[in-house]
């Protein structure tokens, strides 16, 4: 039978999903996220978050880090995580000013150690790799005939992981999961005339994706003894590498067309394409005592080598993040007061995102801070939240002030345990 705490993380993850189902009627995103293939979502974990999202080195017996596969070795129970994400975007391009908001259900994840010893841990899940979300008006004149342009777009790219990670000795940790990238990104254009004499027209296309790639990565804890540090004291290095995927596209495309009462549709189908998704990779290191972590990540991803169909997109750059965090925990015993058994989160990150639109590189600097809540057991909420600056206002471009919020529930649960014989 499932426990309490089973039956806690799935309805927490149906909550979420109701929740991310119904904000998606009323909401909106940034204008960015019409390139490519959305806003990319670099989220490891929400206490990750909490810490500018450095990660990458960080071993953790109560979290499942959805990037570097090797942290999965310290996990000692069966556990789940389910998260939800908020994101608001307060948008401006130095005359007009407008705040978008959205709250998604932002995945989960399950990890079953095999073989405690050697570090044998089997983990999947689902968690968001994109995000297409835009609403953009825009009125024209042309030759004294006024019209408006509205560009629309939703959907985005999921990851389905499958994977394992094993321990070499005691300081070599290494992981490897598949991922299996599927999803639709959907983007409209409707002209509308003021007047019913002239024809209207909406062009909607959809493009389905999927395709396989892989993630390998590994963290190496022999530094404590080669720099002679104490028992209590772990300095790891942490490295990650995602190989470069090629995804199948289906595209299609439905017009309408409106005079007056009368409307005309019409659909075409395009020959099937192939996106291909670049390299990805990323390094790390972390210090971490008995009640203090300090964490800093370079993550990079070749975008200038993205293509549709063998064509670059222009649009598209290399993207870099840096990031650095710490955590304060001031007491572990459970017989401590509850506040000094919360994890205090702090961090910091710059991106450049792999978006250069019109030339002008588009980057953005932020700050976070997070908390990580005891429940009972090996069960712990985890919340960050993170505040950005992103683009410009150059060239008619928009500059975004971004409020993102994440909470993940983690529950430990010990499954195929043997009870002593009587």
């Amino acid at each position: 039978m499932f426990s309490t705490k089973v039956i806690i993380v799935s309805l927490l993850s149906l909550v979420m999903t109701m929740c991310w189902t119904t904000s998606r009627a009323n909401n909106g995103g940034s204008g960015y996220s019409r390139y490519g293939i959305g806003d990319i979502r670099y989220f490891t974990t929400s206490r990750a978050m909490g810490m500018g999202g450095a990660s990458l080195a960080v071993l953790s017996a109560n979290v499942i880090d959805r990037v570097n596969p090797a942290l999965w070795t310290r996990i000692p129970h069966t556990s789940f995580s389910a998260s939800a994400f908020y994101e608001g975007f307060s948008t401006s391009d130095g005359i007009y000013s407008r705040f978008l908001s959205e709250t998604q259900f932002n995945g989960f994840m399950v990890a079953v150690p095999l073989m405690k010893k050697s570090g044998l841990v089997f983990a999947a899940g689902i968690t968001p790799f994109s995000r297409v979300n835009y609403n953009i008006i825009a009125p024209d004149t042309q030759a004294n005939l006024a019209y408006t342009l509205h560009y629309l777009g939703n959907g985005g790219l999921s990851i389905g992981h499958v994977g394992a990670s094993a321990n070499f000795g005691t300081d070599l940790n290494i992981g490897a999961k598949l991922n299996y990238y599927f999803g639709a990104l959907h983007h409209t254009v409707k002209q509308q005339f003021s007047s019913s004499l002239f024809t209207s027209a909406e062009v909607l296309r959809s493009t389905r994706l999927n395709g396989v790639g892989g993630t390998f990565g590994a963290v190496y804890t022999g530094l404590s003894k080669l720099f002679s540090l104490q028992e209590s004291q772990l300095l790891t290095i942490g490295f990650v590498v995602t190989t470069t995927s090629y995804l199948t596209s289906a595209e299609e495309r439905f017009y309408s067309y409106t005079t007056g009462s009368l409307t005309t549709r019409d659909t075409t189908i395009s020959p099937e394409g192939k996106h291909r998704l670049p390299l990805a990779i990323g390094g790390g290191c972390s210090y971490q005592t008995d009640h203090f972590l300090l964490a800093a990540d370079v993550h990079y991803q070749n975008w200038n080598r993205y293509s549709l169909n063998g064509s670059r997109v222009d649009e598209l750059r290399d993207n870099y993040r840096f990031s650095f965090g710490g955590e304060l925990l001031p007491k572990r015993d459970i017989s401590s007061p509850f506040t000094q058994r919360i994890a205090y989160r702090f961090g910091a990150f710059y991106h450049t995102t792999y978006y250069q639109i019109k030339n002008e590189p588009i980057n953005e600097i932020g700050l976070s801070g997070g908390l990580g809540i005891p429940i009972f057991s090996n069960t712990r909420f985890n919340l960050a939240v993170e505040y950005s600056f992103r683009g410009t206002t150059a060239q008619q471009l928009q500059k975004d002030k971004i409020l993102r919020i994440s909470c993940t529930l983690n529950v430990g649960e010990l499954w195929f345990f043997r009870p002593p014989e009587e």
